[in-house]
């Protein structure tokens, strides 16, 4: 095996981690939870972009349905995220398997 070429070949891949990383703040998945009361906008780096609430969850004024209904639209939004992020990650480096960078 040549050096030099696996040499550029690890610059090459690092190029595309470092772009896809950069890309990771325009990535955007949306989630909701209680049928779309509560919905959820966040990015590739899990910055929470939106959240709305439908006037209809606050009808009674079950706090703690609320709460249920935020925590399982962030959770989902996060889930979403770590998938899409992976996905990208993981395209930008060939789709090699790398130990360490979470994907």
């Amino acid at each position: 095996m040549d050096i030099q070429y696996l040499m550029r070949q690890a610059k090459k891949i690092e190029k595309a981690m470092e772009e896809a990383k950069a890309r990771l703040g325009e990535l955007e998945v949306e989630a909701e939870s209680g049928g779309g009361l509560v919905k959820v906008r966040m990015n590739g780096r899990f910055e929470l972009r939106r959240l709305s609430i439908d006037p209809r969850a606050l009808e009674g004024s079950d706090r703690e349905m609320l709460e249920d209904l935020l925590t399982a639209a962030v959770n989902a939004a996060v889930e979403k995220a770590r998938a899409a992020a992976d996905a990208s990650m993981s395209q930008a480096a060939g789709n090699l398997k790398v130990p360490g960078l979470g994907f």
